[in-house]
């Protein structure tokens, strides 16, 4: 069965004409200058009217992954720009993904003027959604490449990150995968999909300027040396799994992206293994999605609904529906987690994703949803006073206990559908 994937990518870098609160960190955090662009990037894999996957609900026509430099976009906003892309191109399924850069805009309402005001310019918000509709459907509308292998590869890069929650739980582990075209009887790089479980923050607190941060370097690096795009998605970042960095500068920024594209390119170069599309059992791709239901116990996010700054997704139960993901790329399995995932369960999920028959497994956060962080239930104890958290300040940010187990349950019954 042929295969085809498609690439886009868009600017999504808000102007400064408005004041652009800069999310994440810390308050009143404005804007003055763009250090770097923001961008949208799309990665389309494309069976070509194959009517065995159209027919199937696992296996869709179309499926979608979008990575955004940005802080996060909710679920809603997430459905409706599927939706909105259905219109034209039904039997679409679309992952959208954020970096969780904390130099980009504010898209959900956290990091405005004060701690009761939102930084959401919904001017931006309501033009980067028909912009990425754009991208997509343009995308879908243009020329498709075969692709003829993908090369896997992963590598443990020691060095860059650090969990300032518990120094000994650690994910450093790079998760490379090249989709390969052929010219002239060679295979060569068509695309490069890159997940790392750090924040994107090496910039702090005192960083006036829009920017990606490390993974725009870790892709404009890629980039110059394959000559083809790069796409990056944040692994289980949660914990919090930060840059080991001194003084925060665009310079570490820069060394970072640098090293883990360098790790990148000589593990798919000298360890990494190709499956040859011709060789590869039909479908290629599947993408299976599992909804689930957490109780909102957090009392910060309960008055934030209250009052408006977040907009109030609970039911009548007061719990959130979000959703997971198993996206299958031949011998490659990835789960995609609504929030940032600490790294004890998502090293909990690649385990158990290895044991099911994955030769490689990689957590993909932020995903079609930011419900905060998700932690296992035996590491959640919320602050007395959740304005002083101290080591917890994790659930001060989190919807609950139960998001954990119950991301778990959903991964779980994922994988028993295999």
């Amino acid at each position: 069965m042929a295969m085809f994937i498609r690439y886009a990518q868009e600017i999504i870098t808000p102007t400064l004409h408005r004041k652009t609160y800069l999310a994440g960190l810390d308050h009143n955090r404005v804007a003055q200058y763009i250090h770097d662009d923001l961008y949208a990037r799309l990665l389309v894999f494309d069976a070509q009217g194959n009517t065995d996957i159209v027919e199937n609900q696992s296996f869709p026509a179309r499926i979608g992954l979008v990575s955004l430099d940005l802080i996060g976009l909710f679920r809603h906003h997430c459905q409706e720009i599927e939706q909105r892309v259905n219109l034209r191109f039904p039997g679409t399924r679309l992952i959208i993904c954020c970096t969780h850069t904390h130099h980009g805009p504010d898209t959900m309402g956290l990091w405005g003027r004060h701690q009761l005001s939102s930084g959401v310019d919904r001017t931006y918000l309501a033009d980067l959604k028909s912009k990425i509709v754009e991208m997509i459907c343009g995308a879908l509308s243009g020329p498709a490449d075969p692709i003829a292998a993908l090369r896997l590869a992963t590598v443990e890069v020691a060095g860059v990150a650090k969990n300032a929650r518990n120094p000994e739980i650690l994910d450093q582990e790079l998760t490379c995968l090249q989709f390969l075209l052929e010219h002239n009887n060679n295979l060569q790089p068509g695309a490069t999909l890159i997940v790392f479980p750090c924040h994107p923050e090496v910039l702090w607190f005192g960083n006036p300027c829009i920017t990606s941060d490390y993974p725009g370097f870790l892709r404009r690096s890629i980039e110059l040396q394959t000559g083809m795009p790069c796409i990056f998605f944040s692994g289980s970042l949660g914990g919090m799994m930060t840059p080991d960095v001194r003084v925060h500068s665009f310079a570490e920024a820069e060394q970072m992206g640098n090293i883990l594209a360098q790790a990148a390119l000589q593990s798919l170069a000298h360890s990494g293994t190709d499956y040859r599309m011709d060789a590869m059992p039909s479908p290629f791709i599947t993408c299976q999605q599992k909804q689930f239901t957490i109780p909102l116990t957090n009392p910060l996010f309960s008055f934030g609904m209250l009052i408006g700054l977040l907009p109030d997704l609970t039911d009548r139960r007061h719990q959130i529906t979000t959703e997971a993901n198993l996206l299958r790329i031949g011998p490659a399995w990835l789960v995609t987690a609504p929030g940032e995932v600490l790294p004890a369960l998502g090293l909990q999920i690649k385990n158990e994703l290895h044991k099911a028959g994955a030769r490689v497994a990689a957590v993909i956060v932020l995903a079609n949803d930011e419900i905060g962080y998700i932690l296992p239930k035996e590491d959640f104890l919320f602050p007395r006073n959740p304005f002083r958290p101290g080591a917890h300040y994790e659930e001060t940010n989190s919807i609950g206990p139960e998001a954990g187990p119950n991301l778990l349950s959903a991964v779980r019954a994922l994988i028993s559908t295999q």
